[in-house]
């Protein structure tokens, strides 16, 4: 049996009430300055709102930012197949 590695058995950290809201905030600031620049996926910014996602980054957990930014791609994608859907 292998011992665990320490990353995989290291608890999380636990993030406070305003830690959240802040995190919450910085999201939003980042999705808004997005949805002005029509721009569905993140990773494809480029350097438009490059500062409002470094300050996600910064303030939320990575694995929230992370997935914050496929779960905005994937409901734009889900989005424009309604736009494109072709009318009965």
């Amino acid at each position: 049996m292998s011992e665990p590695k320490p990353s995989d058995s290291a608890p999380h950290p636990v993030f406070t009430r305003e830690q959240r809201k802040t995190c919450h905030a910085k999201r939003d600031a980042l999705f808004e300055c997005l949805d002005e620049n029509n721009i569905a996926d993140p990773e494809k910014a480029g350097e438009t709102c490059k500062d409002l996602r470094k300050i996600m980054y910064e303030k939320c957990p990575l694995v929230w930012a992370n997935y914050f930014e496929k779960l905005r791609a994937m409901q734009k994608r889900k989005e424009q197949l309604y736009v494109d859907r072709p009318q009965d």
